[in-house]
């Protein structure tokens, strides 16, 4: 009996200092801290994390892939960030502007593929040397008469990212030599050019749209 009893003493005190060192851990234990503003996650890219090269990359690759070669302009928000401002030699576009040029070379040439041949990323710059190839078989940004010439175009774009889309464009590519290849003269489409920017800008004026606002409809 002695021992029995000894033995369950022993018991009782292991329970109870378990209990105790439960207790204490539960305490010490660090609780779930709610985030501070600007930590929390953004689409697809986890809590605390910047967008990888990688996945700069893969938004950069859609500009290329389903915009300009398959012309799924419904990918656009998704891309791009509504204030987009697009650089091409001198010229400087809003979102709006650049998107309708572009469809303007696909109306062109409807077989249009751009190809990227090399992509690198330095911080949030990403670079891309690029071709284009195509068929002068439509009409589009003053190529009204449809020659049948192949379009061949090298050229090299730098894109700035912000919150995982492009909010920066800088184009450098000969336009000239697009005119030239369908036989057009750059002359003519040089006048074109400025006719476009200065309608563009004449629209904006009245209409108040300076290219920060809803991108809806360069989807359509």
């Amino acid at each position: 009996m002695p021992k029995l009893r000894t033995l369950c003493l022993i018991c009782l005190a292991a329970i109870i200092c378990g209990g105790l060192l439960a207790a204490v851990g539960e305490q010490t234990r660090p609780k779930n801290q709610i985030p501070t503003p600007g930590t929390q996650a953004k689409p697809g890219i986890p809590a605390g994390n910047q967008a990888s090269p990688e996945q700069h990359k893969v938004v950069v690759r859609r500009v290329f892939e389903e915009l300009f070669s398959q012309g799924r302009y419904e990918s656009i928000n998704e891309i791009y960030l509504p204030n987009c401002q697009v650089h091409t030699r001198g010229r400087n576009q809003g979102l709006q502007e650049a998107v309708a040029e572009g469809k303007g070379w696909r109306n062109a040439a409807p077989n249009l593929v751009m190809t990227v041949n090399q992509i690198s990323v330095q911080g949030d710059i990403v670079t891309v040397s690029w071709t284009a190839r195509g068929t002068h078989t439509g009409r589009g940004n003053d190529l009204v008469k449809p020659t049948g010439k192949p379009i061949l175009i090298h050229g090299t774009s730098r894109f700035r990212m912000a919150n995982g889309k492009i909010a920066e464009v800088w184009n450098d590519y000969d336009r000239n030599e697009i005119y030239r290849q369908v036989g057009v003269p750059p002359k003519i489409g040089q006048l074109y050019e400025a006719g476009q920017d200065l309608w563009a800008a004449v629209t904006r004026f009245f209409s108040g749209n300076d290219d920060r606002g809803d991108t809806a409809q360069l989807s359509r």
